[in-house]
């Protein structure tokens, strides 16, 4: 009867049980770099250049429609992501819009979407997620538990997505720099670092500093995922599967296959080097923050279909608006109109 009795009183408790926050690695000499808010513009050029990096993985915490375009929408975003996934990087849950609702049925709907997406795209269900902002109440953590996400915070905050403080993206490109200078000359045991894909100057001046400047790989870091810096690296799918990063230089390989199945050559590069530059020089007046792809005529194509399909240029898309100068801005929308004319 005793056995009972303590049974009992033991059983409330499970009903206490929550997915703690956890803020740090537990694998000494590890760091894991977490990218939040993609895919997006730069999402494919951050995992080109990681898949060319020795012995580097990295961890993304995706959402399916927040920056404008969507994810949900744009298949190349997606392709970004299937190329990170297949290439041993960690594809984690961010939520489908980059929201918690207050109903635990809406929020469970909200994961289940984000997670489907994932899935059609990668083969696999993420058991990672990471709430928006780092906000997530004691209710929707005991849900989380319920259903099985691992909910993972960060020790260490670049702060790369606040260009208010620092004013220019020259000086915030510093300023997470320094930071992380000041963080690293700590020599902790790990770090679990957050940064944004959607950002551009973070895709390609912070972390490649991390990689290539920081001294940390010289010092015997590992750059891991989130799960195997957590010593979980066969946890980090529901299918308890895990990828291999593929030879990096086997799409080198396959395309000067092609190129000399179709007889080009150095000629034709030089060709399409000239045209690129006639490009920028076309639509130069296309905002940067706006350019959904490297190359600026399809920026102008996207900035051309968003305006004849009447959607709002909304999100991230208006508070840059706002620092184009009367100028450009005039010469952007002349140039869709007298395009928009040509087709």
């Amino acid at each position: 009867m005793k056995y009972f009795t303590r049974l009992a009183s033991f059983i409330p408790l499970l009903a206490l049980v929550k997915a703690e926050f956890i803020y740090s690695c537990t694998e000494k000499k590890t760091i894991a770099l977490t990218f939040d808010d993609g895919p997006h513009s730069y999402t494919r050029e951050l995992v080109d250049y990681m898949r060319k990096q020795s012995d580097v993985k990295i961890t993304f915490f995706t959402v399916a429609k927040f920056h404008y375009p969507f994810a949900i929408d744009t298949e190349e975003f997606q392709d970004a992501m299937k190329v990170a996934h297949d290439s041993g990087f960690q594809i984690a849950s961010h939520t489908y819009s980059h929201k918690i609702p207050d109903d635990p049925s809406e929020f469970k709907k909200v994961l289940d979407d984000n997670d489907d997406f994932i899935q059609k795209v990668t083969g696999d269900r993420p058991r990672y997620f990471r709430a928006p902002k780092g906000e997530c109440s004691n209710d929707q953590q005991k849900k989380l538990d319920e259903w099985g996400y691992r909910l993972i915070q960060w020790d260490t905050d670049t702060n790369d997505w606040d260009l208010e403080t620092s004013g220019s993206e020259e000086q915030r490109v510093e300023d997470s720099i320094n930071f992380l200078k000041k963080e690293f000359a700590e020599e902790r045991d790990n770090y679990l670092i957050l940064m944004h894909d959607a950002q551009n100057y973070t895709v390609r001046n912070i972390a490649p500093w991390i990689i290539e400047k920081s001294g940390m790989k010289e010092k015997g870091y590992r750059f891991v995922t989130v799960a195997e810096c957590l010593g979980d690296k066969n946890g980090m799918y529901t299918s308890g599967k895990t990828y291999d990063q593929p030879d990096n230089n086997t799409e080198d390989k396959d395309h000067h296959k092609d190129d000399e199945s179709t007889g080009k050559n150095d000629n034709s590069n030089t060709n399409n080097d000239n045209t690129n530059t006639n490009n920028d020089k076309l639509y130069d007046d296309v905002p940067i923050h706006a350019r959904k792809f490297n190359d600026p005529s399809l920026a102008y194509k996207n900035y051309r279909i968003a305006i004849e399909d009447n959607f709002q240029l909304i999100s991230e898309y208006i508070e840059h608006i706002f620092k184009i100068n009367d100028t450009s801005l005039e010469k952007l929308y002349t140039n869709i109109k007298i395009k928009s004319s040509e087709k």
